[in-house]
């Protein structure tokens, strides 16, 4: 059911709620519910579950900037990605042009360069990582490579899915830590996550996923390179894209979902190392891959 809208009228346009005058309500509108269809109550200020524990419904990071939900958001968050690494890669373009602009052709076509940026782009991209075949000539490397990206983004969002504050929804993940004795008139927070288990976090993230920015953003910088051919460019850039788009949104994710429902320090270590495991998985079938057919292996990366 639906619990009523919460309003006294005092005179004809002002309406204040029940946090005009500092008050809370709290209501049996959380998951589990004690009733067939979860209560919903939108003006609810703390929504218990049937087990009495409770949540405070209360606008996440995102809905304050107006977006709906976290799902929303990444698909802003996915193309501020693209269009940073775009501008930064045509930005960067001009400005290698510009530096060689006295400089003969043959001199900035040199062979020579050209091969050293293929072995940096090998060694930046990884070359026990499935996403090698990216600097590969074979469209089925590159569908390999695409798939083996999109799987991981996939299994990623699911964790986006599972940190959003829907109190009513049974798939949602989020932790009640909140406890609202009938006897006292103030509810207590219950979590015991602190600083410390935030900075794990931080250590853990930037020890996993530093290193693949870093890279990331080397090869879209040899893509922008004025001697490297346009399929090389395209190889490059596709490359560092996809480092960075895995990465980055390792951390988004990481980061939403641990304050949606880490409770502790080792639950907030735990549930960063089970995302961070997504990560390895282009490595795992590259393994897979090479004791099946190392020549073939070989041929995708070019």
């Amino acid at each position: 059911g639906t619990i009523p809208t919460l309003e006294w009228a005092e005179g004809e346009n002002w309406k204040p709620t029940l946090s005009t005058y500092g008050s809370s309500f709290i209501a049996d509108c959380g998951s589990p519910s004690d009733f067939w269809v979860p209560l919903n109550c939108t003006e609810c200020t703390m929504c218990c579950n049937a087990q009495g524990n409770c949540y405070p419904q209360e606008k996440t990071d995102i809905q304050k900037v107006n977006f709906e939900n976290y799902s929303q958001f990444t698909v802003v968050f996915f193309a501020c990605i693209i269009g940073v690494a775009l501008v930064a890669a045509i930005l960067l373009f001009f400005y290698d042009k510009y530096n060689n602009r006295y400089l003969p052709r043959e001199s900035v076509r040199d062979a020579s360069f050209v091969e050293k940026d293929n072995k940096r782009a090998l060694v930046a991209i990884g070359s026990d990582s499935s996403y090698s075949f990216f600097l590969g000539k074979s469209w089925v490397g590159w569908i390999i490579a695409l798939v083996i990206a999109a799987v991981q983004l996939a299994m990623l969002f699911i964790f986006v899915e599972g940190a959003e504050i829907e109190l009513w929804k049974d798939s949602v993940d989020v932790k009640y830590t909140w406890r609202c004795p009938r006897d006292e008139i103030e509810c207590k927070n219950t979590a015991d996550l602190n600083e410390w288990g935030w900075a794990a976090f931080a250590f853990l993230m930037a020890t996993h996923l530093l290193k693949d920015i870093i890279n990331g953003s080397k090869m879209i910088l040899l893509s922008s390179k004025e001697r490297q051919t346009w399929n090389d460019r395209i190889r490059f850039f596709c490359g560092g894209l996809v480092l960075n788009f895995v990465a980055l949104f390792t951390l988004y994710v990481s980061t939403i979902y641990n304050k949606a429902i880490a409770t502790s320090n080792t639950e907030i270590v735990m549930n960063s190392i089970v995302i961070l495991f997504i990560t390895d998985t282009d490595e795992q079938l590259y393994d897979i891959f090479n004791v099946i057919d190392s020549s073939w292996v070989a041929r995708m990366s070019g």
